[in-house]
Order: C-alpha cells, then structure tokens, then sequence
C-alpha cells in the first residue's frame, strides 16, 4: 500500500514539472514576442521627397540642407548617428569618388583621428548599388569638466548614386556597440530612389 502511494505521488510530481516546464517555455515564448514587437517598432518621416523609416528608439534632430534626416540613439558610451544627404554630382569622370573625397577632407578636418579603413565600389544596399566606406574616428567630449574617456567610433557610409545626384547614407556608433545599430541603415536605405 505504502509502495501504491508513492509511486501515485511520483507520478504528480512528473505531471507538475511537465507543467512547470511548459509554463516556462511559454513565458519565454511571450517574452521574446513583446521583445521583437517594441524592437520592431519604427517612425515614419517625410524628408527630401522622400518618406524614411527608422527605429523608434532613435530620435530625429534638427538637419541643415544638404542632410535630409538625422537621427540619434544613445547605446553605451557615445551616441549612434545616422544620417541621409543629398548632393549633386559634379561634372567629373568619376563623380561619385569626387563626393567620396570630399567628405573624407570634411571629416578630417571635423573629427579627431579620422581614418578611411576601407572602400567597396562594388556594395549594395537595400538592393541598390552603392559604393560603401567605412571609417573610424575617435570622439572626446569637449567639456573639460567631464571626466570621461575618448570613444573609439565606427562608421559606414553608403553613397547611392540616383540621376544626377547622389544620396549618403551614414551610421555613426561606438565601436564596440555599432553591430547592435547597423539595422537602422538598412532600413532607412529603403526609401532611396532607384
């Protein structure tokens, strides 16, 4: 009798685990479902012609011509950056290297320690041809009453050439945070002209 009992409670307390763990796994389950649906979320914006979509966790500054969106997060030590120009091209054999130097002597003489660390003229972007540049640079906070330390930064720039003008797609971020960012380029790259 006694043998009875004990092996009805084993069976009760198989039948709670089975139930504990399927409560867990359905918790995780909604869990990681809220968790996609608030990261999935996006703000639409009209700009340049043009209608952008970017995460809603960013938040969209003022730009002066020729930047037709801005938009910042701040995710660890420095703030993400992501930026769509519009330029005309110049009347030159390649015009699209000519914008690319341009920005590279704007930047330089702008940001500390700029360095372009690679070139492809042969990338694509959201299913456009671009020609992509990525580059590094190092951002100090220029209050000398803070005490904190330079941010190494990571960059890429996306130039899609469109008629005769060509739009820059940069995102700006932390290096070390930049990989949990570079969703944001692809989803405003959506809304270039092709």
């Amino acid at each position: 009798m006694i043998a009875e009992l004990r092996a009805r409670a084993r069976e009760r307390d198989r039948l709670v685990d089975w139930i504990v763990v399927a409560m867990i796994v359905v918790a995780l389950l909604v869990g990681w479902g809220v968790k996609a649906a608030a990261e999935g979320r996006t703000v639409t914006v009209d700009a340049g012609g043009l209608t952008f979509r970017y995460p809603a966790g960013w938040l969209r500054t003022e730009a002066e011509p020729p930047v037709l969106l801005r938009a910042e997060e701040w995710l660890g030590p420095a703030r993400s950056v992501i930026t769509v120009q519009r330029r005309p091209l110049p009347s030159l054999d390649n015009p699209v290297a000519a914008v690319q130097q341009a920005l590279t002597l704007e930047r330089a003489r702008a940001w500390t320690a700029y360095r372009v660390l690679e070139t492809d003229e042969n990338a694509t972007i959201a299913g456009r041809p671009a020609q992509r540049i990525a580059f590094g640079y190092v951002e100090a906070d220029p209050n000398p009453f803070l005490q904190t330390m330079p941010v190494v930064m990571y960059g890429e720039d996306y130039l899609v050439r469109a008629g005769n003008e060509v739009y820059i797609v940069t995102l700006t971020a932390a290096e070390a945070y930049y990989d949990r960012t570079r969703g944001a380029l692809n989803l405003v790259a959506r809304a270039l002209p092709r």
